[in-house]
């Protein structure tokens, strides 16, 4: 698996964590959380992928 493919399932799974939790879930968990989600997010954005003549 791929770098990107490994940040875009970790940001899908972190979406959905948030997305999905209990109404019940402390706000503290829950920036933990979004914290989490935001630095995936900046990691896949900023991400180089080199340029591989061969992968089409």
């Amino acid at each position: 698996m791929s770098r990107r493919e490994e940040l875009e399932r970790e940001v899908a799974e972190a979406k959905d964590r948030l997305d999905n939790a209990p109404a019940d879930t402390p706000k503290e968990i829950l920036d933990i959380w979004r914290q989490e989600y935001d630095e995936l997010s900046v990691d896949l954005t900023e991400l180089f992928d080199e340029y591989d003549p061969d992968q089409r």
